[in-house]
């Protein structure tokens, strides 16, 4: 069992890894390419089409793909305080009930997400002509990435190793 909990850490280390890694280099990218169409339009008076609608789709990324690594550190919004007035186990049994109330929600949310992302598979975005599928599979995969940490949680509180926070 001790040896399923540290495959468990390792691959939800090295999914926060990735989170990170791929939300800095999203916001690195946004901030190039807003950086790019204001030299290109102020200094030579030449702006471009394409940078607004591919801003948008990285700022789209970045935000579930942030979530997503917020969810991991357990920085969910979340109003504490009756359950702060409970005892140690009364905290770790709402933490729990709370991440089984997470992974049900973003099921849902990952559900919904793939269906728009299909619905719209076909639709090309103006200035790139890339899918418009691309503005809803972030919420897809960012669902599908906040499941699992909460549902990591939950399996470490199961096999007792490690109570979810509250």
């Amino acid at each position: 069992m001790d040896r399923a909990l540290a495959g468990l850490d390792r691959l939800e280390r090295g999914l926060g890894f990735v989170e990170d890694t791929a939300a800095m280099a999203l916001l690195t990218a946004m901030a190039f390419i807003v950086n790019l169409q204001i030299v290109a339009r102020y200094v030579f008076a030449a702006p471009m089409m394409w940078p607004e609608e591919v801003t948008r789709l990285t700022l789209v990324w970045l935000t579930f793909i942030g979530a997503a690594a917020l969810s991991r550190r357990s920085g969910d919004i979340a109003v504490t305080t009756f359950v702060e007035m409970l005892p140690p186990g009364g905290q770790r049994l709402a933490a729990a009930a709370r991440d089984v109330v997470l992974v049900v929600l973003f099921a849902l949310v990952m559900r919904e997400g793939s269906r728009l992302a299909e619905a719209v598979a076909g639709m090309p975005l103006v200035a790139t002509e890339w899918p418009t599928a691309l503005l809803a599979w972030p919420v897809a995969i960012g669902a599908f990435l906040m499941i699992l940490h909460p549902f990591l949680r939950l399996v470490r509180f199961a096999a007792g190793a490690q109570a979810p926070q509250p």
